[in-house]
């Protein structure tokens, strides 16, 4: 009798284990929603799939000009100007969904001032195969920049499973400049 007892007691703890562990891996309803990561580095380009984005440069400054449009723009933090090249792969797409995520983890949207909506690239319908640079800019602390990562992806809403482009921006002390002038988007 004691062996059987041994065995049912050998028995019940393998089936437990086996059913924490399953549950440890069954997916929760944030990792079914969650994006899927495309990781990049400054100067390679991030392949997502349906586009392909290449951070050219990352300049900081405390007043931005547009050109063709004025008064400059003012911010009480910085803007944060992405230089970037972005290629759509398969079909026209918009890439409406731009953060800087900062190491902390706090992250700073895209910035929403007038004048911006029409250049920058956001606000630019890629062609498949046809390469254009232009930029993104976000309003943000300079100080936040070291360890942030920029985060782009095509949708806005109903982005389950989209690739997201993670891309570290390599900043360690940020030069902030008085004025940083905006790159209009151009088809190369």
């Amino acid at each position: 009798m004691t062996g059987r007892k041994l065995l049912n007691g050998a028995l019940t703890l393998v089936v437990l284990v086996a059913i924490i562990g399953l549950y440890r891996l069954t997916p929760t309803q944030k990792d079914i929603q969650d994006p899927t990561p495309v990781n990049g580095a400054v100067g390679r380009a991030a392949d997502a799939g349906r586009f392909k984005l290449t951070v050219d440069a990352v300049r900081v400054g405390k007043t931005l000009k547009i050109p063709s449009s004025s008064p400059d723009r003012k911010t009480q933090t910085s803007f944060v100007v992405v230089d970037a090249t972005v290629t759509a792969t398969l079909e026209p797409i918009h890439l409406n969904w731009v953060r800087i995520r900062s190491a902390d983890g706090i992250s700073y949207l895209g910035a929403n001032r007038s004048g911006l909506d029409r250049v920058d690239l956001t606000s630019f319908q890629f062609a498949p195969g046809i390469p254009a640079r232009g930029s993104f800019v976000v309003e943000m602390p300079a100080d936040k920049l070291p360890g942030a990562t920029l985060q782009v992806m095509e949708k806005s809403i109903m982005n389950d499973l989209e690739p997201q482009v993670n891309v570290p921006l390599d900043v360690k002390a940020p030069e902030v400049s008085p004025v940083v002038t905006f790159t209009r988007v151009s088809a190369l």
